[in-house]
């Protein structure tokens, strides 16, 4: 290294000394300072590496940590959705068994009904015959009719058409002066609408304005029958229906929907 040489440029000035000399004596100076100089930052370097070393062994510290934790909650959140997959499937077997029950239940009112339908009164001897027309005497019990309607909904919502119509008539046939006979046709007229049997469906919203004028049906009715028509392509029966809804039923939802189809239909509407 050249900081040993410097004694003896030391020595060799103490005898003939030169400019020449005394100047290379001062380079020989300046290089083993820069050496010295050198040495202490490589010494900061080595001491700022081991400091971000133990910085980086702290955050891996940390990552790790981190890494422990996101298990745990994934380990959390696979039990919790294993639990709600227990309860929704024991939730789907419950809906099976409903369904069953009602499908049982059905059967039974399919059954009660055909049974009670061709059964007439024992008659005492001698006593005189019923009079004609006058109504057999239900042996179904008193809850039936709401039965009877909530059976042929719960088919209409599954889509179940066929079996709703049969349940609705049947409900209008035998208990046409009920508070719900008018929305049982109404629903047989939504049946026919969903199967896209449009003249059946006309036809029962139709028997509803015409038997229950005052029914609350009578501006859903009134609507579908209008759409019922666009449907069949029969524009000018479909604009008639919709305008007497607004003007048969003003300020009703039905109303404001059958303004939105005509002006579609580019008629123009008070």
């Amino acid at each position: 290294m050249r900081w040993l040489i410097v004694p003896g440029l030391v020595v060799a000035a103490t005898g003939c000394v030169s400019s020449g000399d005394i100047t290379l004596l001062h380079r020989e100076i300046t290089d083993v300072s820069r050496q010295v100089e050198n040495l202490g930052r490589q010494s900061t370097g080595k001491q700022d590496l081991q400091a971000m070393s133990t910085k980086l062994a702290d955050q891996n510290a940390e990552v790790l940590k981190s890494n422990a934790d996101i298990q745990v909650e994934l380990r959390q959140l696979r039990d919790q959705i294993q639990a709600l997959q227990s309860n929704l499937d024991a939730t789907n077997q419950r809906l099976g068994s409903l369904s069953a029950e009602l499908a049982a239940t059905r059967d039974k009112l399919a059954t009660a009904a055909a049974a009670a339908a061709p059964a007439a009164p024992a008659t005492a001897p001698g006593a005189p015959p019923a009079a004609a027309g006058q109504p057999t005497p239900a042996a179904a019990p008193t809850l039936e009719p709401a039965q009877l309607y909530n059976t042929a909904y719960e088919d209409y919502l599954r889509g179940n058409f066929d079996l709703a119509i049969q349940g609705f008539s049947e409900y209008a046939k035998r208990y046409p002066t009920t508070d719900l006979a008018d929305n049982a046709i109404y629903w047989i007229g939504e049946c026919y609408y969903s199967k896209k049997q449009f003249k059946e469906a006309i036809d029962a919203f139709t028997q509803l304005i015409n038997n229950y004028k005052t029914s609350d049906k009578a501006a859903a009715a009134l609507l579908k029958k209008g759409l019922a028509y666009l449907e069949l392509g029969d524009r000018s029966q479909a604009v008639i229906n919709l305008q007497y809804v607004l003007y048969e039923h003003p300020g009703t939802r039905e109303a404001k929907l059958a303004r939105e189809r005509l002006a579609a239909l580019g008629v123009k509407v008070k």
